[in-house]
């Protein structure tokens, strides 16, 4: 058997994850998350590159070092104090 069984799901192996490229419009199956898009009336979802083209795009941000520079601390919230 080829196919390692950690790899193989009930309905035989696993599919790879196939995205298209949002810089050079190309199907990858090695997809990289450049980009997460968030919404306030329903699900966000996740923006891919090949992995050509990942570093074309600046790095993720981190959410808890953008609320530490709005001067906020991370722990902090409703009802605490």
């Amino acid at each position: 058997m080829s196919t390692p069984p950690s790899a193989l799901g009930a309905q035989g192996p696993a599919r790879k994850p196939v995205r298209l490229c949002v810089r050079c419009d190309r199907i990858t199956d090695e997809p990289v998350v450049v980009s997460e898009v968030h919404s306030g009336s329903g699900p966000g979802f996740n923006v891919y590159a090949c992995p050509a083209c990942a570093p074309c795009f600046p790095p993720l941000p981190d959410v808890l070092e953008l609320f530490e520079d709005r001067g906020g601390s991370a722990g902090a919230g409703k009802g605490a104090g």
